[in-house]
């Protein structure tokens, strides 16, 4: 895929310098993408094996209320443990930031 890449930028560096016109460049940039093995297959088969999955905003309820207990939970242990406000509270924002992310990637799919 890179050198696919690196020949359409190849191409645009050629077409802005005048080396090219336009209908060439289209040209061109045509036969790459044709060159590309079987595209259409690959996102048939891809969907075809798919599961139907729940909307994101779906999860999102039940997940954010996990995060929060996870959240209460690993700040009121720390503290209890420890008694070091502060450790606790670095604690809390590094499981907070982790949350964050699973959230994100729920979301994207």
């Amino acid at each position: 895929m890179t050198a696919i890449l690196d020949d359409i930028r190849r191409l645009d560096a050629a077409h802005a310098r005048g080396e090219i016109n336009a209908v060439d460049l289209a040209a061109a940039k045509s036969k790459l993408f044709e060159a590309v093995p079987d595209a259409d297959e690959i996102t048939v088969h891809a969907t075809a094996r798919t599961v139907p999955r729940r909307p994101p905003a779906a999860r999102l309820g039940p997940t954010l209320l996990l995060c929060i207990f996870v959240l209460t939970l690993c700040a009121g242990s720390t503290l209890l443990l420890t008694g070091d406000l502060m450790l606790a509270m670095t604690l809390s924002i590094t499981v907070l930031a982790a949350l964050t992310v699973t959230l994100f990637r729920q979301l994207d799919g």
